[in-house]
């Protein structure tokens, strides 16, 4: 260890030495030129690298460049840079001075990464350089040569449209789908296939990029390069890097030379790049290509063709959601080109003419390369009269000279139309103030091969998908920082949520006007057969055939029957499509449907998410009410759901909610339970809108044929049955006999016990899928969004919270740890709780209920069939019943502790009432205090990024349940006890 440390300080010492006697040469020297370009004040040794701190360095150049001039210098290390920031200056550079500055510096990655510079990008400019080049150009990357991987292209964009398809409604990672969906395409293009291990290839390569994009210390002394590599862990990590990629495609170019069939010769459109390279291989030339010069030309077109096209299209994705008007001009001129074919493909790409100019304005605002690709000068020359030494390095800032105002109208907005009105700007290298793809010689001869990966996506995704962003962001709020490598991402993915578009098609337009006649029909005939009731309880006026439904347009569900009840009374009558629907606002009200009249109206309507999540309705919560609805529930009350059953259930408890202290302290499952957990949640999330079949019973079958919905939930059932079978069959292959022993038995062992047994009503599996499924939804879903509830109150009440937390350590202190022995004694938490529940219960308007035969409250008749809504929220929150109603008050449950949840109280009905009350209560009630208590205990908590506690948003998200519309994310501080 002692010898390693003199080492290490000799060689510092060396390089410090060295590296002054090398500074002092080189300012002495540079006494010769003496009409450099202004820049800023150099210092001794490093020279300008000081003025590269802070900011993104295209800013950073941009920024100095508005002081300095658009032909800048500067000194980064011994090397001088010439800094490029006008379109005169890089016309300048990259046409009437081309020759003499279309050589490449000799930089470290280029030497690791691609084969010692003998590939397009980085190769330097010669003989060799002009050959490999004339191949790209005239075989590798011809408009016919492209236009023969057109079937790979889309059929890589239809596996993305598909994957996005199978995630409607839900928050999808574009930017990471639509990076794999560009490598693929060009893997296919380039290997043939996608290889096994193409995504090491990747990774390895996007990781030598990030690299690559930062000054190595080593390129800016070339005098003592040799040395500070020796010191540098970037060439060593390059050198890493470079094995894993070189081995992946050295596999590949022998598996082309393997293949034993003749197609790569005879036929063309077979060939796939390293085919192509091949031939030329074998062919007499002056330079002739090795595997290494194979490999490095692959490499440039895999990362050229890759991510930067992948790039664009999120940049462009992420422009258009942040203006939408302009997304929806795109998605008209797409649907307008591709509405009478159905689908989206190659052939009429060159009709998008306002799509085109979205890329090019993309790639205005975010080149992909924002500094191009440095250039360096052979010879010593003059610009503008300023003198250019030998050998310099050339940054043409092509991101600044595209939001230059001088020569861009409006230069920092996103304006697509500055492209329709002006087509003829391109970016082939003859317009300098639009120079995303460079120019001259050193112009990315990927032109082509770029511009369908970037097309065709772009144009799929605005055809089959409407967008939205997730959790309620704002689209003007959207994040659009950068993260800079040598190409330019965006720094944070870009999640949005995708609603499929149809467009309409000769049959849907025959279902519609079909369904319209029905509709008109059974509509006069519901109007004239109202006539009969004349005392309906009061409400809006209606309107023919969709009856009250634009009175819910606007606010949440629960909010706007709120609303509409301070108006028309707390039992109202409204009319959803054929459909009566009582909506009850008072406890008074509820007390007459779930006690005074319960068994009337203790069935349940038949839903399309009943019938196929669970089961055709053999579950407890949309069961029709019947013997077998009765003898179910009794084997939950009396068997499943138990207190004493609860009870054995508290290791797993304890243990579960201990691993959530052990992660949030480190900031048997089965494998599929989050597969099954996300499927539910997708299909409750269905199950909490008005299915407009459910509205029209008269038309129903009609409606679900062409519906959405009833897809996508036989789909999620398939799913989740699936998971529930292979539980229960597991259950049954059990060889131990540990399911006999009650201690050790779960509620599938009890169920499978009770399916043995000889009843009156044999439960088969469906029967127990049905029952383990609501138990597994009801006891997850709502337990949840009561603690997530809860804490976030507390996070706005401070003072609540350190109550709260002051209840539990006092209770825990002298133990150390919290179980579930002295949860009685918190009695604070339990207020909380009970406070959480009137706010914010989990189903606000309970689960509808139905009558059976027609009835009167209050003086109202209640037509037959008819679907209570009983506003749960509304209640709760109804100042004639609390005080402070919309405040969160802990202390009114401690003053009038009595006040319970079990449908004695109907003013405080979070869990229902009468027959149809959840049954599984004993079951929550745990599964809340628990968690509440450990997270109390052990820590204390702060919102992130100095927002506020009274600042926290509280918007919900509606579905079955209730929940935040924003995840709740909170900074965890561990608590010491004394």
């Amino acid at each position: 260890m002692d010898l390693q440390n003199l080492i290490s300080i000799f060689t510092t010492f060396l390089f410090l030495f060295m590296l002054l006697k090398i500074a002092m040469k080189k300012f002495s020297s540079s006494k010769d030129i003496t009409n450099l370009p202004p820049g800023p004040r150099k210092l001794p040794i490093i020279g300008n690298m000081h003025n590269l701190v802070g900011s993104m360095p295209h800013e950073c150049l941009r920024n100095l460049a508005s002081k300095y001039g658009p032909l800048m210098h500067l000194k980064l290390g011994e090397v001088s840079h010439i800094i490029v920031t006008s379109p005169e200056m890089a016309q300048e550079i990259m046409k009437t001075q081309d020759l003499n500055f279309c050589d490449r510096p000799n930089l470290l990655f280029a030497r690791v990464m691609n084969y010692n510079r003998t590939g397009i990008v980085f190769g330097p400019y010669g003989d060799y350089w002009r050959r490999v080049r004339k191949i790209c150009t005239t075989e590798l990357l011809t408009a016919k040569r492209v236009q023969s991987f057109r079937h790979i292209r889309e059929a890589e964009v239809s596996e993305l449209v598909k994957a996005i398809s199978q995630s409607e409604g839900s928050i999808f990672n574009l930017s990471h789908n639509i990076l794999s969906m560009t490598y693929g395409i060009v893997a296919r293009t380039a290997f043939g296939k996608k290889y096994s291990y193409y995504e090491v290839f990747i990774s390895s390569f996007e990781e030598a990029l990030q690299i690559g994009g930062g000054h190595c210390i080593a390129d800016l002394y070339p005098s003592i390069r040799v040395l500070l590599e020796m010191m540098s862990r970037d060439k060593t990590k390059l050198e890493e890097l470079h094995l894993k990629s070189d081995k992946i495609v050295q596999d590949i170019i022998d598996d082309h030379k393997n293949k034993k069939g003749g197609k790569c010769e005879e036929e063309v459109d077979d060939e796939d790049l390293v085919d192509v390279l091949l031939k030329f291989q074998q062919k007499d030339s002056e330079y002739p290509l090795t595997n290494d010069n194979i490999k490095s030309v692959i490499q440039d077109i895999f990362v050229g063709g890759g991510e930067t096209s992948s790039a664009v299209v999120e940049w462009a994705m992420a422009e258009m959601i942040k203006k939408p008007k302009m997304m929806e001009a795109a998605q008209a001129e797409v649907r307008r080109v591709y509405g009478s074919k159905g689908y989206v493909d190659e052939s009429e790409l060159h009709q998008l003419t306002y799509l085109k100019c979205i890329i090019k304005e993309t790639l205005r605002l975010h080149p992909s390369v924002p500094l191009l690709l440095p250039r360096e000068n052979r010879e010593p020359c003059q610009i503008k009269g300023y003198q250019i030494p030998s050998n310099s390095r050339i940054i043409i800032n092509a991101w600044a000279i595209g939001r230059d105002p001088r020569y861009w109208v409006d230069a920092m907005e996103f304006k697509p139309e500055r492209f329709v009105d002006n087509y003829s700007i391109e970016n082939r290298g003859t317009n300098f103030e639009f120079i995303s793809f460079g120019g001259g010689r050193r112009m990315c001869p990927g032109i082509a091969f770029a511009t369908p990966n970037m097309e065709l996506p772009l144009a799929q995704l605005l055809y089959h998908f409407d967008w939205k962003l997730p959790n309620g962001i704002k689209n003007e709020e959207l994040d659009m920082s950068e993260l800079f490598g040598i190409t330019i991402r965006r720094r944070n993915d870009l999640c949005l949520i995708p609603i499929i578009h149809h467009q309409p098609s000769l049959i849907s337009i025959f279902t519609t006007f079909l369904f319209l006649l029905m509709l008109l029909k059974s509509t006069i005939k519901k109007f004239s057969s109202s006539n009969d009731i004349t005392n309906l309880p009061p409400g809006p006026r209606k309107l023919p055939i969709i009856g009250n439904m634009h009175n819910l347009v606007g606010s949440m569900p629960h909010e706007c029957l709120r609303n509409l009840a301070s108006k028309y009374g707390p039992l109202m009558h409204l009319k959803l499509g054929e459909v009566s629907h009582i909506i009850v606002t008072s406890p008074e009200m509820a007390q007459e449907i779930m006690k005074t009249q319960d068994l009337n109206f203790c069935d349940r309507p038949n839903p399309l998410f009943a019938r196929i999540i669970a089961y055709n309705r053999k579950d407890i919560v949309f069961g029709h009410y019947g013997d077998y609805w009765r003898h179910v529930r009794k084997i939950c009350t009396m068997e499943l759901l138990t207190a004493k059953r609860v009870q054995s259930f508290r290791h797993i408890r304890e243990t579960e909610v201990s691993e959530l202290v052990k992660a949030i302290s480190q900031s048997k499952k089965y494998s599929y339970q989050e597969f099954f957990i996300s499927s539910m949640e997708k299909a409750l999330q269905i199950g909490g809108e008005n299915c407009i079949a459910d509205l029209y019973p008269s038309i129903r079958v009609l409606l679900e044929m062409i519906s959405r919905n009833k897809a996508k939930l036989e789909e999620l059932h398939i799913k989740i049955d699936k998971v529930l079978q292979d539980i229960i069959d597991d259950h049954r292959n059990r060889k131990d006999d540990k399911c006999e022993e009650e201690g050790n038995e779960d509620l599938v062992d009890i169920l499978l016990k009770f399916q043995r047994k000889d009843f009156e009503y044999p439960l088969t599996d469906d029967n127990i899928k049905a029952v383990i499924q609501d138990i597994f939804a009801g006891g997850g879903e709502t337990s949840s969004a009561v603690v997530e509830w809860a804490m976030a109150e507390m996070i706005k009440k401070s003072k609540v919270m350190e109550a709260a937390q002051a209840e539990v350590r006092r209770v825990y202190g002298s133990k150390g740890y919290v179980d579930e022995s002295e949860l009685h004694q918190l009695i604070y938490l339990k207020s909380i709780i009970k406070e959480t529940l009137r706010l914010h219960p989990s189903l606000p308007l309970l689960v509808p209920r139905e009558n059976k035969e027609p009835c009167q409250i209050k003086g109202y008749q209640i037509p037959a069939n008819s679907r209570i809504i009983i506003n749960a929220w509304a209640i709760g929150r109804d100042p004639t019943y609390w005080v402070d109603a919309m405040e969160f008050k802990p202390e009114r449950f401690v003053d009038n502790y009595s006040i319970d949840s079990r449908s004695t109280n109907f003013e405080f009905i979070p869990f229902g009432g009468g027959r149809r009350m959840c049954p599984g209560i004993a079951f929550a009630t745990p599964n809340m205090e628990l968690p509440l208590a450990q997270l109390l205990y052990h820590f204390d908590w702060k919102l992130p990024k100095g927002i506020k506690n009274e600042e926290l948003d509280m918007t919900e998200l509606f579905g079955i349940t209730i929940r935040r519309r924003n995840d709740l994310c909170l900074i965890p501080i561990i608590h010491h006890q004394p």
